[in-house]
């Protein structure tokens, strides 16, 4: 069975999804694969995502381990029983790190995941809230009654207004594709998680949602109802990231 690969790009870091079966014999397509993105799009950190590998084997471990430590920063996403059998191939003195949730991914990968400054423009633009470039854990879930559904993303732009965010996941972004129309309206719920003991609630709606260029998608939330108390955080909190 040819292993399904799935690719996207955040930031600075190349996030490799691999699905089925990444073992011989069929392992060199992916491989190939894998190091086309590479030689082509070479970045500070890889990601890889085996929330949906199958099965691997000491050649496959041996590959993905190899490729992290081609990078300044590594990690693989998924707590299964391929993550673990990777694992077994790691050296004693290069651990590498297995995230349980996109939030750990996030939070380990924030610098590099901020780089290249997406959902900002280039060009004049004006705006009522200035945004700011970070990466920051968003944790969404619907309000309405029969609606339920709860994910995860990545905020690479924020402001006063709401956020831009991007997916760690193929099967969340997924299901946040079809949950999330703009048209909908619908009212969310966000928990946004900033440095520290400051994570906030606040409701929200989609403003738009778009693919990107990588074959991943992309959303944008406004914020709704933001108490004075929130509001304060996220402007201290954007204070702080514009004098880095």
């Amino acid at each position: 069975m040819t292993p399904k690969l799935n690719w996207r790009r955040i930031g600075g870091v190349n996030i490799f999804e691999l699905e089925g079966v990444f073992s011989e014999p069929s392992i060199k397509r992916g491989e190939q694969e894998m190091s086309a993105v590479l030689n082509r799009c070479p970045s500070t950190g890889v990601l890889f995502n085996l929330r949906s590998l199958e099965r691997v084997d000491h050649r496959g471990a041996e590959w993905i381990l190899d490729t992290t430590r081609k990078a300044t920063k590594g990690g693989i996403l998924g707590q299964n029983p391929a993550s673990f059998f990777v694992a077994e191939y790691m050296r004693p003195s290069e651990p590498l790190p297995i995230f349980n949730s996109e939030r750990e991914a996030i939070e380990y990968f924030g610098k590099e995941f901020a780089q290249n400054g997406e959902g900002t423009s280039s060009g004049p633009e004006k705006r009522m809230f200035p945004r700011i470039r970070t990466a920051l854990p968003v944790e969404l879930s619907c309000k309405e009654a029969g609606s339920a559904f709860r994910f995860e993303a990545a905020v690479l732009n924020l402001s006063e207004g709401g956020f831009y965010g991007r997916f760690l996941d193929t099967k969340t972004e997924g299901l946040a594709a079809q949950a999330l129309d703009p048209f909908d309206l619908k009212m969310l719920s966000i928990r946004l998680s900033l440095p520290g003991p400051r994570g906030i609630k606040m409701d929200g709606k989609v403003l738009r949602t778009r693919r990107e260029r990588s074959g991943d998608g992309a959303l944008a939330v406004g914020f709704y109802n933001l108490g004075s108390t929130d509001r304060q955080k996220i402007q201290s909190f954007l204070e702080k990231a514009a004098v880095k």
